[in-house]
């Protein structure tokens, strides 16, 4: 129902005194956001404490929990922006020290007044240590204390902002504990939705998942309302039907002033999505083995902590994309025309290049290395090998390109106001439209998985299939389900041993993240992707990576390994990296 007069005019009053606070411009001029050092604070923290470390905003002052910082939101605490921006430094080596000594909860009683007592208490200790280790940051601790925000109670110095509070760190769970009820159904898209509002959570750092309560939902349909307005509220015991409307919008102001503390996983599609930088549980439970009829392929997993293979552990199913989108191809052709044909003649000026070829029995002049081994064999009393001449020719290649596309759930996000599978789309029409005239052997695949049991791996364009009859296949592809990646990897790797070709390459479009309803979070999933990618090129399968999304600078370098990807975020910026690497390719 809709608003009475005076409590739309409540509602503007409020929301004017709340902008102006935020927007003083004095406070502004100083400020730091953690958004905007978030990189070189993570590649900070991972250099000094070895170990591939997260940042995330705090609710608050912050602190560590297992390999995760948390860090306020933003730090205007100080005069100068100088000053605002050494204060994340400083608490980013606070907290590796702080861990470096274990200082964290090992017990039930974690109320947020103990916490900031028990990080209070051991600063000593910290400090200590840190101006041993890291003498450059005492000078700013003893410039800092004096310009501390004062408690409004007794008027003492807050010194929290230094030192944070301490944190529980969250125990792994038991591969032993797995997941009984996924069945087929949930790897079923159930509707057609596409998430139409995205709005971005405020910061929270503890997070607790529930079991649904079916029957306090079903209960709750049956109960009446009389209360005209109904906004966003926390969690208090009581289950709501999860109707899927698209009310987001109508509960910003809401969403702001709450904790969302509490989650739940489901499999419903929705339509708005009210998202979180937050990972919590990570280690989280295996699925349970399911007996599944259709077609399948059976990969073996890699886990990094056994230091083995877990055998025909995944399950990959096979499909061919039947679904066409005519006008999708168009469109984008007619959006990228100029582009296309810049980068059209720069290739036919790489796909025609002359190569230079050593060691030839006749050419356009001499290779000096052969000339001085001629001489050498020749003052040797050896059989001088003729082969002394530079030619330029071109080279032919054997070659064959899968382009691996990832159609996961996350690839419906935005990156730059670029809407990430249209991204992806985009730039394979584009790029095999260039394949395609220069007679390359290459196919278009995407995936998508839902727990160890089904990874969906889709054939959009297939070797031996014509372009004009696949481009239009492209376009009908959406977003669904989660990111195992080393499943989809290791498929595209038994096609690609199919193939003669000499010069085999996988190229991955992907946000990098690996995740999956099951296990598949963090460094299990990391590790295995790697491990994937070791098995490739042990069989002269090269690969590289574009990625569509800024975060997945946090996990391709892990991965892939320097050298072998790149981020962008525009159709145009991917397409050019992929001319780039075409000239790599061919040269190679």
């Amino acid at each position: 129902m809709g608003l009475e007069l005076d409590e739309i005019i409540y509602k503007k009053v409020l929301k004017y005194f709340k902008n102006k606070r935020l927007n003083d411009a004095e406070i502004l001029s100083r400020q730091i956001n953690l958004s905007d050092i978030k990189p070189r604070l993570t590649l900070f923290a991972r250099a000094i404490c070895g170990a591939p470390i997260e940042i995330f905003p705090a609710e608050r002052e912050g602190g560590y929990k297992n390999k995760n910082f948390f860090l306020p939101i933003n730090c205007s605490l100080f005069p100068t922006k100088e000053e605002n921006l050494k204060f994340y430094f400083f608490r980013t080596v606070y907290l590796s020290i702080q861990k470096q000594l274990n200082f964290n909860w090992d017990n039930q009683d974690n109320s947020p007044e103990l916490s900031l007592e028990k990080a209070t208490e051991t600063a000593p200790l910290v400090l200590e240590k840190m101006f041993q280790d890291y003498p450059s940051m005492q000078e700013f601790y003893f410039d800092a204390v004096p310009k501390l925000p004062v408690n409004k109670k007794d008027q003492s110095i807050d010194y929290s902002w230094l030192y944070g509070k301490w944190m529980k760190n969250t125990p792994e769970i038991e591969a032993e504990n797995v997941l009984q009820d996924f069945d087929d159904n949930t790897k079923k898209i159930k509707n057609n939705v596409v998430a139409e509002t995205t709005l971005h959570a405020k910061a929270v750092e503890e997070i607790e998942s529930l079991t649904i309560d079916k029957k306090q939902q079903e209960d709750y349909v049956l109960m009446h309302s009389f209360e005209k307005i109904e906004t966003a509220e926390e969690f208090n015991g009581n289950w709501r039907d999860f109707d899927g409307k698209d009310d987001l919008k109508d509960h910003q102001e809401a969403l702001e002033e709450m904790n969302m503390r509490f989650t739940v996983r489901v499999d419903d599609m929705v339509h708005s999505v009210y998202q979180a930088d937050f990972v919590e549980n990570t280690s989280i439970a295996e699925s349970a083995e399911v007996d599944e009829k259709g077609f399948h392929l059976k990969y073996d997993e890699w886990d990094f902590k056994k230091r083995n293979y877990l055998t025909d552990f995944c399950k990959v199913y096979p499909k061919t994309q039947l679904k066409t989108h005519a006008t999708y191809y168009k469109n984008t052709m007619a959006k990228y025309k100029t582009t296309l044909n810049g980068l059209r003649k720069m290739l036919t000026s790489v796909n025609n290049k002359m190569q230079q070829q050593r060691r030839q029995l006749q050419g356009d002049s001499f290779d000096l290395d052969a000339l001085t081994d001629l001489y050498t064999d020749i003052h040797s009393g050896k059989s001088p090998d003729e082969r002394i001449y530079l030619s330029q020719r071109k080279k032919n290649k054997d070659l064959a390109i899968l382009v691996l596309l990832d159609i996961s759930l996350s690839s419906d996000g935005y990156a730059a106001g670029n809407r990430v599978i249209d991204v992806e789309k985009e730039v394979s029409i584009l790029f095999s439209e260039i394949l395609h005239e220069f007679d390359i052997d290459f196919a278009i695949d995407g995936f998508y998985s839902k727990t160890r049991n089904f990874t969906t791996y889709l054939t959009l364009k297939d070797f031996n299939e014509s372009w004009n009859k696949a481009k239009h296949k492209i376009g009908a592809v959406e977003p669904n389900g989660y990111t195992r990646i080393g499943p989809a990897l290791r498929h595209a790797g038994a096609r690609m041993d199919q193939l003669d070709a000499k010069n085999k390459w996988i190229i991955v479009l992907s946000d990098g993240k690996p995740n999956d309803y099951d296990k598949y979070e963090g460094q299990y999933g990391i590790q295995d992707i790697k491990q994937s990618l070791r098995e490739l090129n042990e069989r002269k399968i090269n690969s590289y990576a574009l990625a569509i999304e800024a975060q997945a600078k946090y996990y391709l370098p892990q991965m892939f390994g320097q050298n072998h990807y790149q981020i962008l975020t525009s159709p145009e910026a991917l397409l050019k990296s992929l001319v780039k690497l075409y000239e790599k390719i061919k040269h190679q």
